[in-house]
């Protein structure tokens, strides 16, 4: 019988070498550190955080510092009033003109605090988006293991049936051998192991795609097969949260909540272009300067000059007007968005919560049912061991069994993903330190 099972255990034995041992932790661990698109959402929190700044908003003054030298060397000639003569083939000319200057905007109708405030909701909003692609990639990360798990468990389901058909091969073909049953029932059992062995090459397909999608999520690429959990840990009681909880907890709506802020602030920005503007200009600036010829041969100054400038809007063609009323719009738009949303999130909510239910009674029948199926081929086995039972009983009996471990198998996966949906909707998968 060895000729039977010895394609089924190459491929076993090459999987099994290939294999490398993964928790459901450890591969979260690995997709916070390397996943990509954790680390473009946490430089993107970066940048908003150093774009928050006073300066940016408009409040510090600007101040700069500068030099400018020159110097020429001229042939000159001058004939001066009083009749006498200039005359130098290389007049040399410096001028050296170093300063500092600060401008400094003093009252823009307050549009630097509404700026300051607007800054705070985008460093908000990005720490908000982070926090949200953490959760979204620990989610896809908890459900690509579990599927993982059961393509692993499947595959032992499968193995569970490939030994079956060879007892009933071997149970059919010494029947044959002896007269005692028909070479009909040998060849389907030979036809059925043959099945098997199809399913279970289509099945270490999938678990290798599963293995695969974890690696990417992992920031990985290099393929590898993972031997993971043998079970999952599902939480069978949890309680559905309050709406009214999840419009305050859910951070895809608190990310369209922070831009619904920003474009009521922005919309605050537009109506300071209306009010007028103060600002101040100072400059201290020192000056030397020579010149070979002419009245001044040196010239030396330095000082501090100071400018107030104030800008009244008067008339600009309505386009103030016109970007107040676009930004107000922008800002109605962006809560309804966030109120769409809303009832979006709810929907999701409400499925994910009765596909739970759901696949908890699925899995508790499933649990009850594999007990039952595991009894009746043992019965039919013995049955058709002493010559009273038939072929394709047992066959049926064997095909009962290996769909209640599917079916177990799926229904664990399915709660377990209900279970992960239900915890990322309500912000429960990581915790904020």
């Amino acid at each position: 019988m060895k000729k039977y099972v010895l394609p089924l255990l190459l491929i076993s034995c090459t999987i099994t070498r290939a294999q490398e041992r993964l928790t459901m932790q450890d591969a979260i661990l690995m997709a916070l550190e390397h996943n990509y698109d954790i680390r473009t959402a946490e430089i993107a929190q970066k940048q908003a955080q150093r774009n928050n700044t006073l300066g940016n908003a408009g409040f510090s003054p600007v101040i700069n510092a500068g030099v400018t030298a020159s110097e020429s060397h001229n042939n000159v000639r001058s004939d001066l009033a009083n009749g006498s003569q200039q005359n130098n083939p290389n007049a040399k000319n410096t001028n050296v003109n170093p300063a500092v200057t600060a401008n400094w905007t003093l009252f823009d109708g307050g549009r630097m605090f509404f700026v300051k405030k607007q800054l705070n909701e985008a460093e908000a909003l990005s720490e908000t988006q982070f926090r949200a692609q953490i959760q979204a990639t620990v989610s896809k990360v908890i459900q690509t293991y579990a599927q993982v798990t059961l393509q692993q468990k499947q595959m032992m389901a499968i193995d569970t049936a490939l030994k079956l058909a060879v007892e009933r091969m071997k149970l059919a073909e010494l029947k044959y051998r002896t007269g005692a049953g028909a070479k009909v029932d040998y060849l389907q059992a030979r036809v059925d192991y043959n099945a098997r062995q199809d399913d279970s090459v289509t099945y270490l397909n999938t678990f290798a795609n599963a293995c695969d999608s974890l690696s990417v999520l992992m920031g990985n690429n290099d393929g590898k097969l993972y031997k993971v959990d043998d079970s999952l840990t599902i939480n069978l009681n949890l309680i559905p949260a309050d709406m009214d909880r999840l419009k305050e907890i859910n951070l895809s709506l608190d990310a369209y909540r922070h831009n619904s802020n920003i474009s009521r602030l922005n919309a605050d920005i537009a109506k300071t272009y209306h009010l007028p503007t103060l600002s101040f200009s100072g400059t201290y600036a020192y000056n030397r300067s020579t010149s070979a010829t002419g009245f001044a041969l040196f010239t030396r100054s330095y000082g501090i000059n100071g400018l107030f400038n104030l800008s009244i809007p008067v008339f600009s063609g309505g386009n103030i007007r016109r970007q107040s009323g676009i930004a107000s719009l922008q800002a109605m738009r962006d809560e309804l968005l966030f109120e769409r949303h809303y009832t979006i999130i709810g929907r999701q909510y409400r499925t994910a919560w009765r596909n739970y239910r759901l696949a908890i009674a699925a899995y508790n029948l499933a649990r009850e049912n594999i007990s039952f199926a595991r009894e009746n081929i043992e019965v039919q086995a013995a049955r058709f061991r002493v010559g009273i039972g038939t072929t394709l009983e047992l066959r049926e009996a064997e095909n009962g069994y290996v769909q209640a471990l599917v079916r177990l198998y799926t229904a664990q996966y399915n709660v377990k993903v209900g279970e992960t949906q239900m915890l990322e909707l309500e912000n429960k998968l990581i915790t904020r330190k």
